[in-house]
């Protein structure tokens, strides 16, 4: 028996920050690889992640999935401002309650900070411009919010949230930063492993990663809410960097068999670096989940 499937299909057809290409988006139709396993699985329980979206698009998810999502604002549970839906037909999920964390609580001091210093370019910036109009409505000072962590956001992304520290001194986020506004352990991100060897995960890549992922502490509080402590088998599409294994520990869940596809290399790198014995599925368009119950069964 299949415990829980967990997924996120990749968002950006339906975000509001993208093209909104919806369901014609190659990327919003894997929801339908989704479905798919959910039909063939029957998991006891189910969560399904995407961002806020038109209503139609909405519906569409919710008529397929047999349940209403609940939106919830990582803003609750960090210092990150990312409001995200969520399907589930786990029980009595109710919304996490307010830390009022902000950007004060999370940055790293500003000695660790040397090779995120913008602060001269932020003033050879002239008023008026469309850059400096660009660079200036995405600073936060250190009482406020981040912004949303995006999908491929990296250091030179003019869309990255600028941190002010003073009045003279100006930051991007570190990925250290990055990985705490995901309520990750500092470092997460940092190695992965390859064909059994550890490598370092380029900044790039782990901003990156680290925007498709998810706020653990959100996935655990809603994971929280299955009666269950003890999930035989867990089946993670989309899996990323397996956030899904962190918030079910910070759950309190223990599983025997985690199954997880995914296709991004670095990321199933950190997965196997922070979970060895994660069983990787590969393409979710190729896997044959009739055949997997088999194999399962024997």
């Amino acid at each position: 028996m299949i415990n829980l499937l967990l997924g996120g299909s990749p968002c950006q057809g339906f975000s509001f920050a993208g093209k909104q290409l919806n369901f014609l988006d190659p990327r919003s139709k894997l929801f339908f690889d989704y479905v798919k396993a959910l039909e063939i699985l029957k998991p006891k329980y189910f969560l399904f992640e995407n961002v806020k979206m038109k209503k139609e698009c909405e519906d569409v998810i919710t008529q397929h999935l047999g349940v209403k999502p609940i939106e919830i604002n990582s803003a609750l549970v960090s210092a990150q401002d990312r409001k995200r839906l969520y399907w589930t037909n786990i029980p009595n999920v109710t919304q996490p309650e307010d830390k009022k964390l902000v950007l004060k609580h999370i940055v790293e001091p500003e000695i660790n900070k040397k090779d995120f210093d913008i602060t001269e370019r932020m003033k050879q910036k002239k008023p008026g411009t469309l850059a400096y109009e660009k660079a200036w409505k995405n600073v936060r000072s250190l009482n406020e919010k981040s912004k949303t962590l995006l999908t491929g956001q990296n250091i030179s992304n003019s869309g990255a949230t600028n941190i002010k520290y003073s009045d003279s001194k100006y930051y991007k986020l570190t990925p250290i930063e990055a990985e705490r506004l995901q309520t990750l352990p500092d470092n997460y991100t940092a190695i992965g492993v390859i064909d059994g060897k550890e490598i370092p995960i380029s900044n790039t890549q782990r901003y990156r990663m680290l925007g498709e992922g998810w706020t653990v502490d959100v996935i655990a509080h809603i994971l929280s809410f299955i009666p269950e402590t003890h999930l035989h088998t867990v089946v993670s599409l989309f899996d990323g960097i397996s956030c899904g294994q962190v918030a079910l520990e910070r759950a309190g869940k223990i599983y025997n068999q985690y199954y997880a596809s995914e296709i991004n290399k670095y990321a199933i790198a950190v997965t196997q670096k922070n979970y060895p014995h994660t069983m990787q599925l590969g393409d979710v368009t190729k896997i044959d989940w009739n055949a997997f119950l088999d194999r399962k069964s024997c």
